[in-house]
């Protein structure tokens, strides 16, 4: 809490954390006829923004010393592939895709899935909607959830 920046991303999961319930209400009571899934697509986006945030945070700068302006650079770092590895997927088309690719709660998935939401739901609020129950908004709710905390782990408690 002591700078700005971390006071943005510490209050920016805060309100992710209070408004998944909310989401969660709004897919419960939804039309037959569908509603508009802005809301939980912004959402989930705003959980893979704090999740870029966080690693732009921990990891600023490129191998070369040039800031990290996307996420994908980010996981290109020699920094990052020695904390967690390599193979992190970081775009999709469709959320079916991004769901069919949760196998496990590896951090490798957690971290794909959080990027992949990030990056497809940020250029675009018309997508498929596989939110006919609550159950596949959950998944990739406590996938981004993951994530972070994954990060926060690895990277702010040892």
């Amino acid at each position: 809490m002591q700078t700005p920046s971390t006071r943005a991303i510490i209050s920016a999961l805060y309100v992710f954390l209070l408004e998944a319930d909310e989401r969660l209400i709004e897919l419960r009571i939804k039309s037959t006829q569908g509603s508009s899934l802005g809301p939980v697509i912004a959402h989930l986006f705003g959980g893979g923004l704090i999740f870029e945030s966080l690693l732009k945070y921990v990891y600023p700068t490129k191998d070369n010393g040039d800031p990290i302006k996307t996420l994908g650079q980010v996981f290109q770092t020699t920094t990052f592939r020695s904390d967690f590895g390599s193979g992190i997927q970081t775009s999709s088309d469709s959320l079916q895709e991004i769901l069919d690719s949760i196998t496990d709660n590896s951090h490798i998935t957690a971290f794909s899935t959080a990027s992949r939401l990030r990056n497809t739901t940020g250029h675009n609020l018309i997508w498929d909607n596989i939110f006919h129950s609550t159950t596949n908004y959950e998944i990739l709710l406590n996938q981004s959830l993951n994530a972070l905390l994954f990060l926060i782990e690895k990277k702010f408690t040892r």
